[in-house]
């Protein structure tokens, strides 16, 4: 790319000396020469610097990467051959359940919480209810 650049670069000087009959001296020639270089710099930086790029477009795999959905330690690989068909649903890999079953046991008892402060919180409930009966039956005795 850059080669072909410069051809053309070329071929107009040449076209504009021979054209205008500019006379090759010590003076023109590096002129032309600088311009040549400012110009193809600044195509080049240009050219590179503002286009798309993507990482993923510039990578080239020979085996097709498998990132799961979940991060974890794999304790178990799927014995898989090399290009063997594998299905949507397989099994490739087992990830460590340990954290996972973890933080279920710990919404469990969460739950098992809750659970037992609703009872405490609707006997207190019965108790002040009842209190409130019995305070509006002392008031009807009172009257």
């Amino acid at each position: 790319m850059e080669l072909m650049l410069l051809l053309i670069y070329s071929s107009i000087c040449i076209f504009i000396f021979k054209v205008f009959r500019i006379p090759l001296n010590k003076w023109t020639v590096p002129t032309a020469i600088l311009g040549g270089v400012v110009m193809l710099t600044g195509m080049l930086l240009v050219m590179n610097y503002n286009h798309p790029y993507t990482r993923a477009g510039s990578q080239y795999y020979i085996s097709t990467p498998i990132i799961p959905n979940i991060r974890g330690r794999v304790v178990e690989v799927a014995d898989i051959k090399p290009n063997q068909l594998v299905k949507k649903g397989d099994v490739l890999f087992k990830i460590d359940p340990t954290p996972y079953q973890a933080a279920v046991d710990l919404r469990k008892a969460e739950l098992a919480d809750a659970e037992s402060s609703i009872k405490t919180i609707d006997s207190d409930y019965q108790s002040a209810k009842a209190r409130v009966e019995e305070a509006k039956l002392t008031m009807a005795r009172c009257k």
